[in-house]
């Protein structure tokens, strides 16, 4: 590839992006709230470690919760497995409404500009 193909090719590259409704501001509320739910739709059953030079009573706390969680791995594993298939199934039907809506709105638009379209041809050769 010759440098000025390079140059071509990352314009368009970077004209996609800048069009693309993640890299532009106006999101709709509900596009907002999916990339919200995609971004945190699966939770974990494990506690994060305390953090070097955490109080005693944070340690404390972190073994017992680390003793009873291991007592109920099974049912916590269970109910957590539960739980991320269900946020992954929400976070796919928030994400085809999304799509549905996009559909909806542009089917608008079309009719509206067909409209306006039929309204000029009525104007131009009234029968």
């Amino acid at each position: 590839m010759s440098q000025s193909d390079v140059e071509r090719e990352l314009a368009e590259l970077r004209e996609r992006v800048r069009r693309s409704p993640a890299a532009s501001n106006d999101l709709s509320a509900l596009q907002k709230a999916i990339a919200g739910v995609n971004a945190q739709w699966h939770i974990s059953a494990t506690l994060p470690p305390p953090a070097p030079g955490a109080p005693l009573t944070w340690r404390a706390v972190y073994f017992v919760k680390r003793v009873a969680r291991r007592v109920m791995a099974e049912l916590l594993n269970t109910l957590v497995q539960q739980q991320n298939t269900f946020n992954r199934q929400v976070a796919r039907a928030l994400t085809e409404l999304a799509a549905q809506e996009n559909r909806v709105a542009d089917t608008e638009r079309r009719v509206v500009e067909l409209e306006r379209r039929l309204a000029e041809l009525e104007r131009r050769d009234p029968k």
